[in-house]
């Protein structure tokens, strides 16, 4: 059973919701205003919200903000419930921090599923992972929120080892474990000298690193140095130092052991850009498209619209 907040104006939508969501086992609590609700959500949080978004007072994308950047709540699943219906308002309210968007007239079984779909996606979300002691995706993704919703300029740099599943088929899954595992505390290493710099790990090889954006080029320079340094180590110590000489010696033949490179990818975040953390993993993804494409794959990508010397 969730304890489940309803904010929303219209009394019919708000008990037609809430009789549904009762017999489904949840807890209910209604609220009109946005105001009330954000002393309500202080003094009892709630497991989810379900938001409209034409409320008095405070609108439901000014709440939805406040939450998101208040390291107390901004974790809360948030469900807009709103007639605002075309594209682009449903953009507008994942950006500003919801976690999925309904349109009036909505369909009560689809939206009961979706709520539960977001509480068991709360529910079996992990702090921190497991392997790596580091953010796990769904919290590295609230982080993301989080600084969007606080309207500051950040770096975001997806990290990989491109080679990794070769490597793992070559070397073993422990193997894979341990590189994974390496390669995180690199990235620990590496950003922590940097103001507000934060790591987690989205499963697999695959990291995501925020930080200011004037410290993103220095950054990847030198966790790239660092782990190209320390790569025959890695090798040597798994007792693979033969699998590290024959991808050195093969580099340039296309059907060679690849080398565990490291890839950055990196993009940038503008104060007055509303992007939602889909629409950046996007954007990043589009970027690892591009690096992939150029048959190289290891190295540093930067989407150069949004970064430092772009602005002047």
């Amino acid at each position: 059973m969730a304890r489940i907040l309803i904010l929303e104006d219209d009394r019919k939508t708000a008990e037609f919701v809430s009789q549904r969501l009762r017999s489904a086992g949840h807890e209910c609590v209604w609220e009109r205003s946005g105001k009330v609700a954000m002393e309500h959500i202080k003094s009892a949080p709630p497991d989810l919200i379900v938001l409209d978004i034409m409320l008095p007072g405070m609108s439901g994308f000014e709440l939805c903000r406040q939450l998101r950047r208040d390291p107390d709540y901004y974790t809360i699943p948030i469900l807009v419930l709103s007639a605002m219906n075309s594209e682009e308002e449903m953009k507008h309210g994942l950006a500003q921090g919801a976690d999925d968007y309904v349109s009036k007239p909505f369909d009560i079984t689809n939206l009961i599923q979706r709520i539960d779909a977001l509480l068991r996606s709360g529910s079996e979300a992990q702090v921190t992972d497991p392997l790596t002691n580091l953010p796990s995706a769904v919290y590295t993704k609230r982080e993301l929120q989080r600084r969007i919703c606080d309207q500051k300029r950040f770096a975001v740099a997806y990290v990989e080892l491109p080679s990794l599943r070769d490597f793992a088929q070559r070397c073993g899954g422990q193997a894979r474990q341990e590189a994974v595992t390496r390669l995180g505390q690199l990235l620990v290493k590496a950003g922590g000298a940097i103001t507000d710099f934060f790591v987690g790990h989205m499963g697999s090889g695959h990291f995501v690193c925020i930080m200011p954006p004037e410290d993103a080029q220095a950054f990847c320079e030198t966790a790239t140095q660092q782990w190209r340094k320390n790569l025959e180590t890695l090798y040597t110590d798994l007792g693979r130092h033969g699998s590290y000489q024959e991808a050195i010696d093969q580099q340039e033949k296309p059907s060679g052991a690849p080398l565990l490179d490291i890839m950055f990818c990196v993009t940038f975040r503008d104060e007055r850009d509303f992007l939602s953390p889909q629409q950046l993993f996007e954007v990043l993804s589009q970027i690892r498209n591009m690096a992939q494409a150029s048959r190289k794959g290891a190295g540093i990508y930067m989407d150069r619209r949004g970064a430092p010397d772009a602005r002047h």
